[in-house]
């Protein structure tokens, strides 16, 4: 028998195992160009990759579990890329996440969406806004924690 936490790693460690696979040729298309992409498993099991523009990609989101697009920079959220993750999650999204070719984070739920977990990626919003330098924003991340089901980790390509 299983905890079904079980089945929330299970996905993470597929759509990881996916982003290595197949996303990894767009993050280096990012770097060159500044280009965005975006992936999104839907709720079928099938997946779209979207072009966007430079630094940016934004569409509105159909349903689906999983979400990954690339950044020019760093593999940490933005604060707009956080309040995504907020509504994301809320519609049921398991995982949220932005990579290079370097490395991955992620955001995923390991369970229910809680009120709490919310209000704390609220609160990661507020603290990301206000940094004042890349030095600040590591250190947040760094430090990061949320109260229940909601987790946080970067992954080394």
């Amino acid at each position: 028998m299983y905890e079904y936490f079980v089945i929330y790693d299970e996905i993470l460690r597929i759509y990881m195992n996916f982003l290595q696979n197949l996303m990894l040729n767009y993050a280096s298309r990012t770097i060159n160009s500044d280009v965005e992409f975006m992936n999104i498993v839907l709720s079928d099991g099938s997946y779209i990759i979207l072009e966007g523009d430079e630094k940016r990609v934004s569409i509105p989101f159909p349903k689906g579990i999983a979400t990954t697009h690339t950044h020019p920079g760093i593999c940490l959220f933005s604060h707009k890329d956080l309040e995504t993750a907020d509504h994301l999650f809320s519609i049921g999204y398991a995982v949220v996440s932005v990579m290079n070719t370097k490395c991955i984070s992620s955001l995923y739920r390991r369970g229910v969406y809680t009120l709490d977990d919310k209000l704390a990626l609220k609160n990661l919003v507020g603290k990301i806004k206000k940094a004042k330098n890349l030095e600040e924003v590591i250190n947040i991340y760094r430090n990061l924690a949320f109260p229940n089901y909601l987790k946080f980790i970067t992954y080394s390509i």
